[in-house]
């Protein structure tokens, strides 16, 4: 009986789901009059578009995939609010983001 048990054990382990790992970053960069923003993440530099929700501010710290590209829902700590970015690019260098950011905001 026990292998039984332990085959049933295992089994349940393969159906529960893995914890899906977020990226986290702090805004660095986000003018007005532009909806592009820079985060910076222990991976580099992400460039996003906002697109509705919460509308994060410099120094805000983010969680959520934008470390893959499309729209995604992200989540801003600071406000404690749900936002909807579209991920241009991520693990940007510091000056291949700032190069990115200036083509799409002038």
């Amino acid at each position: 009986m026990k292998p039984i048990l332990k085959l049933v054990a295992a089994v349940s382990l393969l159906l529960v789901p893995v914890a899906v790992f977020a990226a986290k970053g702090v805004v660095i960069l986000y003018k007005s009059g532009c909806s592009y923003y820079i985060v910076e993440t222990n991976m580099g530099y992400a460039l996003l578009e906002w697109y509705g929700g919460n509308d994060p501010s410099k120094g805000d710290v983010l969680v959520g995939d934008f470390e893959t590209y499309g729209m995604k829902d992200i989540y801003n700590l600071s406000a404690d609010a749900e936002t909807q970015v579209w991920v241009e690019d991520f693990w940007l260098s510091k000056s291949r983001v700032i190069e990115e950011y200036y083509d799409k905001c002038h």
